[in-house]
């Protein structure tokens, strides 16, 4: 069975570190979305023995081979890198956020809200406010 080659591209400046554990790499950047966005995202790649890579890579392409493999691609380097397994985490908040919208507050609390902010904006207001406060303390 064929499975399909996955093939990520970062776009910028790619940071490089040591983790999630003692044989992994994980990769930090903003991830080239096929609608043309950029996404926060990291890559955690868990393998054998891998290889230094350099801190910080330039336009880096992802490519899932066949199982134990990826091929990482930054302009004219490259490197086949066994791995055990790959996991992709993208910031998926803006998504989120313009699916759902957000609540329109109920009139009652617009309108103590314009009430209240109207009175602090006047003398006699600020006055009251201030008066009430120190009853507070």
């Amino acid at each position: 069975m064929n499975l399909p080659v996955t093939i990520l591209r970062f776009a910028g400046p790619v940071k490089s570190v040591r983790g999630p554990c003692r044989d992994g790499i994980t990769l930090l950047g903003q991830l080239a979305e096929a609608d043309g966005t950029l996404t926060a995202a990291q890559l955690s790649l868990i393998g054998q023995q891998f290889r230094e890579l350099p801190a910080v890579l330039n336009e880096v392409t992802f490519e899932a081979l066949a199982t134990p493999q990826i091929m990482l691609r930054s302009g004219a380097r490259e490197w086949r890198i066994p791995c055990i397994t790959w996991q992709l985490h993208r910031d998926a908040g803006a998504a989120f956020y313009a699916a759902i919208p957000p609540r329109v507050a109920p009139w009652t609390r617009r309108l103590a809200w314009r009430v209240l902010l109207g009175t602090a904006a006047t003398g006699p207001g600020q006055w009251l406010l201030a008066r009430r406060s120190r009853a507070r303390h």
